[in-house]
């Protein structure tokens, strides 16, 4: 298969087979409660390389390798890959079928407990667990990664690609644009996974951007995000008032909230910048 100019040298039903032929030998299952869905479609490796622009002076960082399916065209591609496996019984799949290549550094871990500094000066490229895709994405975006394309439950992508004033947009959109350019490559069918899961999926590549502005506490600001959004219908004067009443502050600073011309405004309205504004008026209540 070629796609773009990447070649991927196997077909769907060799992926496939491949697949079962290693579970077999192992005598493995997936486990549904560690998101166990393993690629059977080359084109999904074809983009993953693709849409990171791979090239062999790389670093890479795979998370959840599986079975190596992917893995082993990272290799082939990229200077040094560092394949991350929480579940212990893949670990000697791992080793010994990319025995070979001398390239692949294979850690066994939760890469939710793991140092960031593992993706210091990478590229991410993977199909992580879904159950993760949060927790993950903030500890991507918050380190000195080069790019990331990852897999993401469909739902979840839009998510994080969502524009003000739409059902999809929320505290995940505010917080990962504000550290990173997020971009929606592909959507994936159910059927490019083996076995197939119950929803579609989506490609993302996150690229790291200077934050458009500055913030001393940023815990502090995404957490005021996180309650505006718990009244994320509500009015900006009504949540405003919730969160205050919340925080044991009585008054609301009517008069600068109308100056930004925002007092009927729904809070899944209003644009990240406006988030910061709102939030610069409150901490100036609070005396900050």
């Amino acid at each position: 298969m070629l796609v773009e100019g990447r070649a991927i040298n196997i077909s769907r039903n060799q992926l496939l087979a491949d697949i079962k032929r290693i579970l077999k030998r192992y005598n493995l299952r997936a486990f549904k409660k560690y998101s166990q869905n393993f690629v059977i479609d080359p084109k999904l490796i074809a983009w993953h390389i693709q849409y990171s622009d791979l090239n062999e002076g790389d670093r890479v960082v795979e998370i959840g390798a599986g079975l190596g399916t992917l893995t082993k065209y990272l290799a082939e591609k990229a200077e040094k890959v560092y394949a991350i496996e929480f579940d212990s019984k893949l670990i000697q799949v791992l080793q010994e079928e990319l025995a070979s290549y001398n390239n692949i550094e294979i850690i066994l871990g939760d890469i939710l407990k793991l140092n960031s500094e593992i993706f210091e000066g990478t590229k991410i490229i993977s199909n992580p667990p879904y159950k993760i895709s949060s927790p993950l994405t903030f500890k991507i975006i918050q380190s000195a990664y080069i790019l990331s394309v990852l897999t993401y439950q469909k739902e979840f992508a839009e998510r994080m690609v969502a524009v003000p004033g739409t059902k999809k947009y929320g505290r995940i959109t505010v917080g990962v644009q504000y550290y990173a350019k997020v971009e929606y490559l592909k959507p994936i069918p159910k059927s490019f996974f083996y076995p197939m899961p119950k929803v579609d999926s989506a490609l993302i590549r996150l690229t790291p951007i200077k934050p458009p502005f500055e913030l001393d506490d940023e815990n502090d600001f995404f957490d005021f995000v996180r309650h505006l959004f718990s009244f994320r219908n509500k009015s900006v004067k009504r949540a405003v008032s919730l969160y205050l009443k919340h925080h044991e502050f009585t008054g609301i600073p009517e008069e600068k909230i109308k100056q930004m011309e925002l007092t009927n405004q729904r809070i899944f309205r209003l644009s990240l910048q406006q988030f910061y504004e709102l939030y610069q008026i409150i901490r100036g209540l609070k005396g900050i």
